[in-house]
């Protein structure tokens, strides 16, 4: 039955349709052609909903992981990503991060600012309050956030730079669990 609905048949009855429409047109055949494809194609939806209305799909998810020291786009769409911007640059250029119909977690130093801008659609763009720590700021950074139908997540880390012996340890923030 799945014959009906592939290029190959709709390709023929277009073809037939086609050649019919000139032999009516020289007045070979006198057919009232748009009945019958009206017709055909109601005859082709009810036998495909009797004996095979089953639809399949396969779904894809898809999740990764990004360690950024350069890009300064990220866009999510259908899956899921991990941003890691634990090392970036405290002069960084201003940062674009978009999810469309996935979740964006994205790993922020907490001894950087963040000026966080956010707009979301049917969806959250989650901001946690920054972690309170002894050191002083080593710059400001910009940071875009857009969740359409998705949601983008920031997660506090606490930072391992040059020169550091301390091994990074997650903020209590955490990373929700999905």
């Amino acid at each position: 039955m799945n014959f009906f609905f592939t290029n190959v048949f709709w390709g023929i009855l277009l073809v037939l349709w086609g050649v019919s429409l000139i032999l009516r047109g020289l007045n070979i055949v006198d057919w009232p052609l748009v009945k019958i494809f009206v017709a055909v194609v109601i005859i082709m939806l009810g036998v495909r909903l009797l004996f095979g209305g089953r639809c399949t799909h396969n779904v894809k998810h898809s999740h990764r992981a990004v360690h950024s020291s350069g890009s300064h786009e990220h866009t999510t769409v259908f899956g899921s990503q991990v941003v890691d911007l634990t090392n970036i640059d405290p002069n960084s250029d201003p940062i674009e991060v978009n999810s469309v119909f996935g979740a964006t977690f994205v790993h922020l130093p907490s001894d950087i600012d963040f000026k966080i801008e956010s707009s979301a659609v049917f969806g959250p763009v989650i901001i946690p309050a920054k972690p309170i720590t002894n050191k002083p700021s080593l710059g400001t950074v910009d940071i875009d956030a857009n969740a359409v139908f998705g949601k983008v997540v920031f997660i506090y880390k606490n930072p391992v730079r040059k020169g550091s012996n301390a091994a990074p340890a997650d903020s209590s923030q955490g990373e929700p669990s999905e």
